[in-house]
């Protein structure tokens, strides 16, 4: 098994990490605290960072501003959705999920949905199988 790790970047200067070992430590709310204090969180709808990455898993932190919504866009595997703060909208065919911190949700592969921030909110996506 080869360690695999992501570099700083002039976007993300603090973001040399590592993604995919036989044991990776996460610290959320220092993830967290990183995504508010950087300029794209500032400046635009949300902010995002992929804390783990192997063959078959990926976990992304995202950061959503409040009465921002991601456009329309399905998922290469299963995947879950845990809200660690605020609460967002899940919206798909037409209805939608409402959850908040510490609520989680399934997703099928291949499900047409999109998110949207009821507030300022952060949530784990991991999708399963890609």
């Amino acid at each position: 098994m080869e360690n695999k790790r992501i570099d700083s970047t002039t976007h993300r200067p603090n973001g040399e990490r590592l993604l995919y070992a036989p044991l990776v430590q996460m610290n959320i709310n220092k993830f967290i605290k990183q995504l508010k204090n950087e300029e794209a969180w500032k400046k635009e709808k949300h902010n995002t960072i992929t804390i783990y990455k192997s063959d078959s898993v990926t976990i992304v932190l995202r950061g959503m501003h409040k009465k921002n919504t991601r456009k329309p866009s399905r998922v290469n595997g299963d995947a879950t959705v845990q809200v660690l703060k605020g609460k967002i909208k899940i919206h798909v065919d037409g209805s939608f999920i409402q959850l908040k911190k510490g609520q989680m949700l399934g997703i099928t592969s291949d499900t047409l949905h999109s998110v949207e921030a009821v507030r300022d909110s952060f949530y784990l996506l991991t999708v399963i199988g890609k």
